[in-house]
């Protein structure tokens, strides 16, 4: 009887040591989109793109795009690889290592926020452009991994 409880407990996701969940693997594979508010044929509100393959149990290549939409349209990008534990990912600029960027996935999003050790950083970006926020995964498809800086629109 005991062994079955021990085994639904590990099904449900949880452990039986304290504070220790356990975590179900997620493959992040795949693209993911944050579509912004159009308002009078104006995207009023932060959009953008992720794109992700896994490399290896514990490592991915992630492409990131964010816009922070009219009046400005200020946007930032990076490609880089990141290590991958936990369904997380963290991204901390080399321009700017007041803050990480946090990529928390599950099987049809990815959460995205930032840790500051400055408040008045913005990790490389434009003021405004990062913003703490959820995309939508679209594809489960292997991806791209390139430059989405192109994306950038000129206001």
């Amino acid at each position: 009887m005991r062994s079955l409880i021990i085994i639904s407990a590990m099904l449900a996701g949880y452990s039986l040591l304290p504070g220790k969940p356990v975590t179900n693997f997620i493959d992040p594979t795949g693209t993911y989109i944050l579509v912004g508010d159009v308002k009078k044929n104006l995207v009023v509100s932060p959009s953008g793109e992720i794109r992700v393959q896994l490399l290896s149990n514990n490592r991915l290549a992630i492409c990131f795009y964010m816009n922070k939409g009219y009046p400005g349209y200020q946007s930032g990008a990076f490609t880089d690889t990141l290590d991958y534990a936990e369904n997380e990912a963290r991204y901390t600029p080399r321009i700017d290592t007041n803050c990480t960027i946090v990529f928390t996935f599950s099987l049809r999003k990815v959460e995205l926020m930032t840790l500051y050790k400055d408040p008045h950083c913005t990790c490389g970006f434009d003021p405004g452009v990062l913003t703490a926020t959820t995309f939508t995964k679209t594809s489960g498809d292997k991806p791209i991994i390139q430059d989405l800086a192109i994306r950038r629109v000129q206001g």
